[in-house]
């Protein structure tokens, strides 16, 4: 389907459904975290700091008389905090009819992006929702993706497991509220995975054929759900030893005496910014590693090549499950209602997380009786709703 005026120099393609509060001034348009990538990178950003930044971009709207070159901006509000694009289309954004679309082409190699808006009467409106895998309800698409030209030019590959995947688990939400095969926090993913007719493991590599599965609770349905909110892991991986030379030099070494357990012990969610026992993350480009650090101490670390491998290997695809939950009968149940696919996972935005405080390494390790255990290292987002920032492809499927 090419109904993008310069295709051939277009390189990825976003699109969502606009809301309410979508305009062309002051407010613009919202960018779900994912889309991040496509906008350019603000000067001196300080992520810590309580300011808003902006940078210049240009946009080129399909208006009713022609098409009309605009100097936009890409905008963080630290308040919130989200990223908008302004100073846009009044003619396209301020009268749009509820449900419209607005489908933006990054051109190669220069943040200039050809933006279209779409209404609910307009021909290609069903079909732009179908490249896009938006969910239709009732005459109107909802959602948001991003997706590569090939899609929108019908030179992608099909893509067999995926398609395959998502038969089973529209099988799975056709079930309505399933009650939990498993008590306790892992019952949604156990009964997910067993619907599935996978066996639950613990392995390291993705759980269906290539793809990571992570499933999550909502207390709220579907149509009135927020940003989902809490830490999510990534992977688990190991550090180097360094001072430390081991597990027990770390706990025994670098821990503090747990009064009421009477042990030794080390749990501590460690960033950026320096924690109350003084660990943080240090990012040294010099030796390509992530020292992790007691005040100015490195204590143990991990190269990035390491780093780098665990994310792709662990995320090279994956789709995140969301569940509404609710007691029927003193049991928890689930219907699982929502499905995110995400493809080509971006180490470096891996990296700019961690310098923005959204990525946390949770040490989990005590000693007692001579025996040191620990529930394994972690790196895990502090807040899931970042999740999808990662991925270079984010398509929202049910």
């Amino acid at each position: 389907m090419q109904f993008l005026k310069n295709y051939n120099e277009i390189e990825d393609v976003f699109c969502k459904v606009l809301t309410p509060n979508d305009d062309s001034g002051r407010h613009g348009v919202l960018i779900p975290v994912f889309a991040y990538r496509l906008f350019p990178d603000f000067n001196n950003f300080d992520p810590f700091s309580a300011t808003n930044y902006e940078e210049d971009i240009v946009t080129h709207w399909e208006e009713n008389n022609g098409w009309s070159v605009k100097r936009s901006k890409w905008k963080h509000y630290h308040r919130y905090p989200e990223r908008r694009m302004t100073s846009l289309s009044p003619e396209l954004l301020n009268n749009k009819q509820p449900g419209s679309l607005i489908v933006v082409g990054k051109y190669k190699g220069a943040y200039e992006y050809e933006c279209h808006v779409v209404a609910p009467n307009d021909p290609r409106y069903t079909r732009i929702g179908e490249f896009f895998k938006l969910s239709y309800t009732d005459g109107l698409l909802s959602g948001s993706s991003i997706v590569p030209i090939s899609y929108l030019l019908g030179t992608s590959q099909t893509e067999e497991v995926i398609d395959e995947l998502m038969e089973k688990v529209q099988a799975i939400n056709k079930m309505q509220y399933v009650p939990t095969m498993k008590s306790g926090d892992t019952g949604i993913g156990f009964t997910f995975e067993t619907l599935l007719g996978k066996e639950p493991n613990s392995s390291k590599e993705p759980d269906y054929k290539g793809i990571e599965i992570k499933t999550s609770r909502s207390a709220q349905v579907k149509a009135k759900r927020k940003a989902s909110t809490g830490k999510q892991t990534l992977f688990a991986l190991i550090p180097s030893w360094d001072i430390a030379k081991d597990r027990r030099g770390l706990v025994e070494g670098f821990g503090y005496y747990d009064e009421i357990r009477e042990r030794q012990a080390l749990y501590v969610s460690i960033k950026v910014v320096p924690n109350s026992y003084q660990w943080k993350l240090v990012i040294d480009e010099a030796t390509s590693k992530v020292l992790v650090c007691q005040g100015d101490l490195p204590v143990v670390s991990y190269s990035i090549d390491d780093l780098r491998s665990a994310l792709e290997n662990k995320h090279k695809e994956s789709i995140f499950v969301t569940a509404h939950k609710k007691v029927i009968d003193g049991v928890e149940h689930f219907h699982y209602d929502s499905v995110v696919h995400c493809k080509e996972v971006l180490f470096t935005e891996f990296l700019a997380m961690i310098s923005e405080g959204l990525i946390v390494l949770d040490f989990a390790i005590h000693s007692k009786d001579g025996k040191v255990r620990d529930h394994g290292f972690l790196w895990r987002l502090e807040n899931k709703k970042y999740i999808y920032r990662l991925f270079k492809y984010v398509q929202e499927l049910m």
